[in-house]
């Protein structure tokens, strides 16, 4: 019905979209397939055909992570852009639309890797593992490896002898004055009978 844009004539995706969210309006359970004809028909409007769908049908989450999975089944090169359309139109979907896209394409990550570049990412992460296993544990006595406090620093055993403290007494001034010194008696000048 709305696939019939010859390949010659440029898309205008605004005029598409409109009808496909008025046909999914009209008739909401040929929801899947009408985003699914007009996806295949015009894969360049895929973003705004399945904001259509999902505005026109009013979809539930569940009902979003079925719209993102057969527009991306038809358009595969086109599947990051349909979920980000998706969850931009209904937010609440975005769990399901992971769950989605992980299943059409679990190997992909964010960037979309291809398996060359996935195989080059596990060994990497399994040389990676293998340096971590091997440094010490910082955990460990302290002093004890290239983590934490050496010996004869803070926590280990002083650099320097513990000295007491020097007393230092201030210099004379006159402006000061200093409290008298009494001086107590000497026991010989003490008269016991006195």
């Amino acid at each position: 019905m709305l696939g019939l844009v010859s390949a010659s004539e440029k898309v205008d995706c605004v005029r598409i979209s409109l009808a496909v969210k008025a046909a999914v309006a009209a008739e909401q359970s040929k929801a899947l397939e009408v985003v699914t004809t007009e996806v295949a028909a015009a894969p360049g409007c895929a973003c705004e055909l399945v904001k259509a769908t999902i505005e026109g049908a009013n979809a539930e989450p569940a009902v979003v992570a079925s719209i993102v999975e057969a527009a991306a089944t038809v358009a595969p090169e086109q599947m990051r852009l349909i979920a980000q359309c998706a969850i931009a139109v209904a937010p609440d979907a975005l769990t399901q639309v992971q769950v989605v896209l992980a299943k059409l394409d679990p190997n992909s990550g964010e960037a979309g890797k291809s398996a060359k570049s996935a195989k080059g990412e596990v060994a990497n992460a399994a040389n990676q593992a293998d340096e971590v296993a091997n440094m010490p544990n910082p955990l460990d006595f302290p002093g004890q490896g290239p983590i934490g406090p050496t010996a004869g620093g803070p926590g280990g055993f002083p650099v320097f002898p513990i000295t007491p403290p020097i007393i230092v007494n201030p210099p004379d001034n006159p402006a000061i004055p200093r409290p008298p010194i009494v001086r107590p008696p000497n026991v010989t000048d003490v008269n016991p009978r006195d």
